[in-house]
């Protein structure tokens, strides 16, 4: 029933789905959006297809030459340096996507509402990129006050290597990364986490976009816990965390 109840907003969403400066390419075409597992009807003359999400944000990001990664994790039976990103989700949801895209280049901008990682530079002739691996974490912090270096993984959600639907990569060879978990029981109130490195031996180097979708309103990401609790507690803004 709750499923069904979102069919609605996000025929809306669908409607509006290209508005905002990210949406918009610099010549490589735009950030294409985010669509869910949800079936939306042909309705108006417009085909049947899958619905987007109705609420997605991007955090926009750089893995600089020889950074050291936020923790170690098994990929493929073996230990690899990871990035994190964590993300709060302030209801419970049926659905989150998870999507990363590397480079982000000419793809698209920031735009108002969308997360910016202080060292990320826009440069659309910056052609620098990982082939994008992704695994979604729920934490145990359940409510705001929760967040912090002390969190523990609670349980893995899910994990994609070259799973992407939504973008026709034509700058290498389709190596980006998407999530879709449906799992209401699961996805309650609280903090997740998106670890991401790089299925191949070469290391994790350049821009991404990842993008978050969900069909609520108020979902924050940023790199560290405390930029996390911030975000959410208010005393921080979307471009400084």
């Amino acid at each position: 029933m709750i499923r069904k109840l979102f069919v609605l907003a996000l025929f809306a969403a669908l409607m509006n789905l290209t508005s905002g400066c990210s949406m918009l390419g610099l010549g490589g075409g735009g950030l294409p959006g985010l669509t869910s597992t949800i079936d939306l009807p042909a309705v108006g003359g417009m085909a049947a297809g899958k619905a987007p999400y109705a609420n997605q944000v991007n955090y926009f990001g750089y893995v600089a030459p020889g950074k050291t990664p936020d923790g170690m994790e098994t990929v493929n039976g073996a230990q690899k340096g990871c990035y994190f990103l964590y993300v709060w989700v302030p209801l419970v949801i049926d659905e989150i996507g998870i999507r990363m895209i590397s480079p982000v280049g000419d793809l698209a901008a920031p735009a108002d509402g969308d997360f910016v990682q202080p060292d990320f530079k826009l440069d659309a002739a910056d052609a620098t990129w990982f082939d994008c691996w992704v695994r979604f974490d729920k934490m145990s912090a359940v409510t705001a006050d929760m967040i912090g270096d002390n969190m523990t993984v609670l349980m893995n959600l899910g994990e994609d290597d070259d799973g992407d639907d939504t973008y026709t990569e034509e700058r290498h060879s389709a190596y980006n990364s998407l999530l879709r978990i449906a799992d209401p029981t699961n996805l309650t109130m609280g903090c997740y986490r998106i670890a991401f490195t790089t299925y191949k031996n070469s290391p994790v180097e350049g821009s991404f976009v990842a993008t978050v979708g969900t069909n609520i309103p108020g979902v924050q990401i940023a790199t560290t816990p405390t930029a996390l609790a911030a975000l959410v507690n208010g005393t921080a803004a979307p471009a400084a965390n």
